[in-house]
């Protein structure tokens, strides 16, 4: 199965098969309310998460409960893809992202929410691990090991509509920590790493006999999530994000 359930170990056969199995377990939650039905996210223990959307456009994707975090301002393009401008402390820009929104449905409607805060995680589809900065310099002829390109993001500040943006990246970054984890749902094991890049970011990557070292460069493709730590203008513990009625009720 080539998709990015297989880098938060839920490399089941199809997707449909991926989320009856989530709905089967006590671990979900409606995360929100949209447009008469529910935005549903399931949440594994090693941080794997299923988002789904039980109203139209209905919608199913894959996030994680990152560990890193960034400040971003976010622009919905539909009920899942939202373009997110990366800026540090200043408001300088560090990069533009095209990502899937775990609030994405509850936020379309609403105007682009700056400031906000964020996780980031890439879902690695391929990789390559670098011993060492000279060693990615050699291989690749790219002096600068720091890379977070989105294709998605360069088609929407071009304005072009020759092709539909999505939430596909390439990165490389140098390995902080690297930890195995194991999905509670299938007991497959994957590999989470927090990579210092563009910006810090998590990344997830399939299961392997070696975890990427520390210092290390890792060079990857995949689908880039996210999901806002605290929706603006919305609070309380219980969660509720915003949405075309505000707060949904639970």
């Amino acid at each position: 199965m080539t998709t990015d359930l297989k880098s938060i170990g839920l490399d089941f056969p199809r997707w449909q098969d991926a989320v009856e199995a989530a709905i089967a377990t006590d671990n979900l939650a409606v995360i929100g309310e949209v447009r008469g039905g529910q935005l549903i996210q399931y949440s594994d223990a090693s941080g794997a998460q299923i988002i789904i959307l039980a109203v139209e456009p209905f919608a199913t994707f894959a996030g994680f409960e990152s560990t890193a975090q960034v400040f971003g301002h976010v622009s919905m393009i539909n009920d899942v893809l939202a373009f997110v401008e990366v800026v540090d402390a200043f408001g300088h820009q560090l990069a533009s992202v095209t990502l899937n929104l775990a609030q994405g449905p509850l936020l379309v409607d609403a105007p682009a929410q700056q400031w906000q805060q964020l996780h980031l995680t890439a879902l690695a589809l391929d990789y390559t691990v670098y011993p060492t900065p000279e060693a990615y310099t050699a291989a690749t002829g790219t002096m600068q090991p720091a890379q977070l390109n989105s294709p998605g993001a360069e088609i929407i500040e071009s304005s072009s509509g020759a092709a539909a943006p999505d939430a596909s990246v390439t990165f490389a970054g140098r390995v902080i920590e690297s930890e195995y984890r194991t999905s509670e749902l299938t007991g497959q094991r994957f590999i989470h790493v927090v990579l210092d890049s563009v910006v810090s970011f998590d990344v997830c990557l399939p299961d392997a006999p070696e975890l990427p070292e520390k210092g290390a460069i890792l060079e990857g493709k995949g689908v880039l999530t996210g999901s806002v730590i605290v929706a603006s203008g919305c609070g309380g513990s219980g969660g509720c994000s915003c949405g075309s009625g505000g707060c949904g009720n639970h």
